[in-house]
């Protein structure tokens, strides 16, 4: 098992040298059509060329996704998470993924990029001065990045790390000795995921809007909020696999369905 929880850490983490390896240009994609101004200034000052910097940014990802994905399973493996499909991918087990779960997992990523581009275009835009500017458009990058590095990194870091950590510390705490927490606690933690998930986008909405009201800090936190308690729960049910598969089809339904219907 230790042999595999390597060998699936280095896995996770090449994955995720793909996302790091295009977020960067996704980030500036997007800061042109927001901040057009501060992107002439950025693009102009760049010390070294894009391409170095997108190897840069993508080498630092993929060490960190290691670490957090080595730890996380570790910490995983000690409080019950499941990890049965990725260990089948280095055992003779034959594991394979449940079709009523995959479409759960299926419906809530579209209820997240739903969530996300409607929030925008039914409320938010007639309620928040500049979003009714922002015109949302298909990204093969965006979606790219958005499956790689959202759907795998921040999984990563947020449900396989993060929660598991949070469940280990209360077994360890208040429950040790004992299998099963209440799943009080799970929810606890899925929760408190989702959150720091959504913090997490509080600079990017400040250099976007030029500052953080308390209407951007609730918009914040529903639109990316919603999608974390829906993988939590994945995680906590079936395991990171159906989370990272809710949160990769969260983005190849926004970019392929919600922002060309609704713009």
């Amino acid at each position: 098992m230790k042999r595999n929880d390597l060998k699936i850490s280095i896995l996770l983490a090449v994955i995720c040298f793909i996302g790091g390896f295009l977020v960067l240009p996704y980030q500036l994609d997007a800061m042109q059509q927001t901040l057009p101004h501060q992107y002439e200034q950025l693009i102009e000052t760049m010390p070294v060329p894009m391409i170095l910097l997108q190897l840069i940014t993508a080498i630092q990802l993929t060490v960190m996704a290691f670490i957090v994905a080595f730890l996380g399973i570790k910490i995983a493996r000690k409080v019950g998470f499941s990890l049965d499909i990725l260990d089948a991918l280095f055992t003779k087990t034959k594991v394979s993924f449940e079709t009523r779960w995959v479409v759960r997992a299926f419906i809530f990523g579209a209820i997240s990029a739903f969530v996300i581009v409607g929030a925008d275009r039914f409320y938010y835009q007639n309620k928040i001065s500049g979003i009714s500017d922002i015109e949302p458009e298909f990204s093969l990058i965006g979606l790219i990045a958005g499956v790689f590095y959202g759907g795998v990194f921040e999984e990563l870091l947020m449900r396989l790390f993060v929660m598991s950590l949070l469940i280990w510390l209360v077994k360890i705490l208040f429950y040790r000795g004992k299998s099963e927490l209440p799943s009080l606690f799970y929810w606890m933690a899925i929760i408190i995921a989702a959150l720091l998930f959504a913090i997490g986008h509080l600079p990017a909405t400040d250099a976007i809007f030029g500052g953080v009201t308390t209407d951007l800090m609730i918009r914040s936190l529903i639109l990316n909020g919603i999608a974390g308690i829906f993988c939590g729960y994945l995680f906590w049910k079936k395991g990171i696999e159906y989370a990272i598969l809710s949160h990769m089809f969260a983005h190849i339904s926004l970019q392929l369905i919600m922002i060309p219907l609704f713009y």
